[in-house]
């Protein structure tokens, strides 16, 4: 695995004359340089035999550090193929991996689907992987998966016998939760919890009907974590391209809900502490960060004034391009990240600023240096920035609950419908997300809103970026209220977002 990116290996071995040994070459890492004794142990207790000659395996190619447990397997098999107990040629048929336990039994690996990604592109029929990674790997379409228990399953499917249970799991399925006894996810909170906020909830169906980013900003305890945390369950459901890319990334790390696929989008919170490489991806080898584990899905950034500011700005190249892209000992990885970012913040370092019954007291030098944490730029990349203020007490003991989740999805769906048969046979199919230039943008308005917002522009000294974001929050409106194109009202609504968060 390189990244989330499964890389081939060929497994070659030699018997030889002489004295028993061992060796492994092909630049292999600590942990395939220790798999003597492991592989020697799993195949005698599978009831096979390990030849006592001398043994070399070759992992090709021999410039590339090939590091992880998951060639146990393939391994394995290569000598039992060498000794003459398996046919050579059977193997050439399959991509396998898998780290062995002592007593043969096969145990899941990271990267299974990437692995069956893999063998889609090498035109390769099969995969033999882990049991507990087959519904992973199922997810890709046209590839034949066998999912094996233990090494004497895996050398049963390469002499064309069936391993058992085989038959029932190399069926295809419609998804993962066809699996027997497997459960619905779990619904995200609903929107109807939240009392008041009318503004803050409207501003939250554009952002989930249009990926937007969002900026919440208000006092401490008037909202804004619950409402974050109800943005899924008014998101539609992961689409079958979307499930793949978003399981690949879970699955090379072996985040939970790792070895099994990704039910549902994703909602990754980190805590104001995290690094820059905690957050964009890093390490050595290089590993996710949390833009990537929240790609398809949400990034909520709470206490946004408390992350670092290099933290903070490093979002501003992967909101607009959807990837990060790092360079580590002549590889190049790649991630993907095309989330939804929904950031909040206190007003004010005491918190009070806009309250209506409490008094600011932080002075003039202290909101100047609080409001520059929060750059040009960085707001500038910003769709969406709403003001939140407490609700009223008596507001809490009303019996009249606000809209449901379920009723505010049925409208991101069908604007979400209009945006995919728009956008047919682009990469990103939202009106946040696509590729488009702001000429473009402003032509897609109507005369007298592209007049309003030209005037808007000039008075409010936007630059070009922010015009183009009001012109694609404009155009989410439009297609929420099933309108051809944007209008002087949405435009309006748009600016209206832009105008009266923070900064």
């Amino acid at each position: 695995m390189l990244g989330i990116d499964a890389v081939p290996v060929e497994v070659e071995t030699d018997i030889a004359h002489g004295l028993p040994s061992y060796t492994v070459v092909g630049l292999p890492g600590s942990a395939v340089r220790e798999s003597d004794d492991r592989i020697r142990a799993a195949v005698r207790n599978s009831g096979l035999p390990f030849p006592g000659r001398k043994v070399t395996v070759n992992l090709a190619p021999a410039d590339l550090r090939k590091d992880g447990s998951l060639l146990d397997l393939p391994i394995a098999l290569s000598v039992l193929s060498a000794e003459g107990v398996l046919p050579g040629e059977a193997l050439a048929g399959w991509v396998i991996a898998g780290e062995l336990s002592l007593d043969g039994t096969v145990r899941p690996i990271r990267g299974a689907l990437s692995q069956a990604i893999l063998a889609r592109s090498l035109n390769v029929p099969g995969v033999i992987t882990p049991f507990d990674n087959g519904d992973e790997a199922r997810l890709v379409p046209g590839i034949r998966v066998v999912a094996v228990r233990s090494l004497r399953e895996a050398a049963a499917a390469l002499t064309g016998e069936e391993p058992p249970g085989d038959r029932a799991e190399a069926d295809p399925v419609d998804g993962p939760s066809k699996e027997p006894g497997a459960t619905a996810p779990e619904r995200a909170p609903d929107l109807s919890d939240v009392v008041g906020q009318p503004m803050a909830r409207r501003a939250l169906e554009i952002a989930a009907a249009g990926c937007h980013a969002m900026l919440l900003v208000g006092p401490p305890g008037c909202g804004k974590t619950m409402l974050a945390e109800r943005l899924p369950g008014i998101l539609p459901d992961l689409t079958a391209s979307e499930a793949l890319d978003a399981t690949r990334i879970y699955g090379a790390s072996g985040e939970p809900p790792w070895p099994r696929p990704l039910l549902r989008r994703p909602f990754r919170a980190p805590h104001p502490s995290i690094t820059a490489a905690g957050l964009l991806g890093g390490g050595s080898p290089p590993r996710p960060g949390e833009i990537s584990f929240a790609h398809c899905g949400v990034l909520f950034l709470d206490e946004f004034s408390e992350f670092r500011a290099e933290v903070r700005e490093a979002l501003r190249q992967p909101v607009e391009s959807g990837e990060i892209r790092l360079s580590r000992s002549g590889h190049r990885y790649r991630f993907p990240c095309r989330f939804l970012l929904l950031a909040a913040t206190n007003p004010c370092p005491c918190g009070n600023a806009g309250h209506p019954r409490k008094v600011c007291r932080c002075s003039p030098p202290l909101l100047d240096r609080f409001s520059r944490k929060f750059s040009g730029p960085l707001l500038d990349r910003i769709d969406l920035a709403v003001s939140v203020l407490p609700v009223a007490v008596e507001a809490w003991s009303c019996e009249g609950r606000g809209e449901s989740s379920a009723a505010v999805r049925r409208r991101v769906d069908a604007c979400r419908a209009v945006q995919e048969s728009r956008y047919t046979g682009r990469i990103s199919r939202t009106n946040g997300t696509v590729r488009s230039g702001t000429a473009d943008l402003l032509r897609e308005l109507t005369p007298e809103a592209a007049a309003f917002l030209t005037r808007a522009a000039e008075r409010l000294s936007l630059s070009g970026r922010a015009i183009g974001k009001a012109c694609r929050v404009a155009r989410t409106i439009a297609d929420l209220a099933d309108e051809r194109r944007a209008g002087l009202p949405h435009v309006a609504e748009a600016l209206q977002y832009r105008l009266s968060g923070f900064g």
